[in-house]
């Protein structure tokens, strides 16, 4: 295990009720937490949990990332995010972070014991941790972007809806890219290094548009 990487980062895991969450920490006190729950979140359920964890700590709303399961799809409880986020926060340790198959793997150094990992897709584990793969070191840096894609003439009534768009990297290796809703991949965006996480922060997903497209390139040019 590398003595570098190790000292790098903190962080934990922690669950209540319908939701989960790992915290992580950098040598610099940045934090970025990945919450997931087994409801659906919208943006004023986002908007409400985020404000709540900003008051609390120090943390940027870019480095707070919520996410559905995509599991059932039960009433929002937005107390369980709030504790899960609250706690795993509180009891950071020193880990490595990992980037391997395409996740991350997120190990405690004493007795290396598995704390999480993270999917391609962005799904949140408390296991399945890698001992192979690239060992991460760096900053955590966050970007956090509303959108709002292309729009004709407007009638009496109508709303304007805005997309999140959410970018967090963890030093030189990888970077979470997380969309709303049913959200795909734009195009002409490199996979490398690349977890893409959809149904995070928004149950709506963005359209196909040229707007949304260049906010995922400016959002992920700012985190990597």
């Amino acid at each position: 295990m590398s003595a570098l990487s190790a000292a790098d980062y903190k962080a934990a895991i922690a669950s209540a009720g319908m939701a989960r969450a790992l915290a992580l920490q950098d040598s610099q006190g940045s934090k970025a937490v990945f919450a997931q729950a087994e409801f659906r979140i919208t943006q004023s359920l986002a908007d409400l949990v985020a404000v709540q964890i900003l008051k609390k700590y120090e943390i940027d709303r870019a480095g707070i990332l919520l996410r559905w399961s995509g599991i059932g799809d039960r009433p929002a409880q937005p107390d369980d995010l709030v504790s899960a986020i609250s706690q795993a926060i509180d009891s950071a340790e020193p880990a490595e972070v990992r980037y391997a198959h395409r996740g991350l793997s997120v190990a405690a150094v004493e007795g290396e014991r598995c704390i999480a990992s993270l999917s391609p897709d962005g799904n949140l584990g408390f296991s399945g941790c890698w001992k192979d793969g690239i060992a991460i070191a760096g900053p955590i840096r966050a970007a956090f972007q509303m959108v709002e894609p292309t729009r004709g003439l407007l009638r009496r009534g109508d709303t304007i809806r805005a997309y999140p768009v959410q970018a967090i990297g963890l030093g030189k290796i990888v970077t979470i890219l997380a969309l709303s809703g049913e959200a795909v991949m734009p195009p002409g965006i490199s996979p490398r290094g690349l977890i893409f996480a959809p149904f995070s922060n928004e149950a709506t997903a963005p359209p196909k548009d040229e707007h949304v497209s260049a906010a995922v390139q400016k959002v992920l040019a700012r985190a990597r």
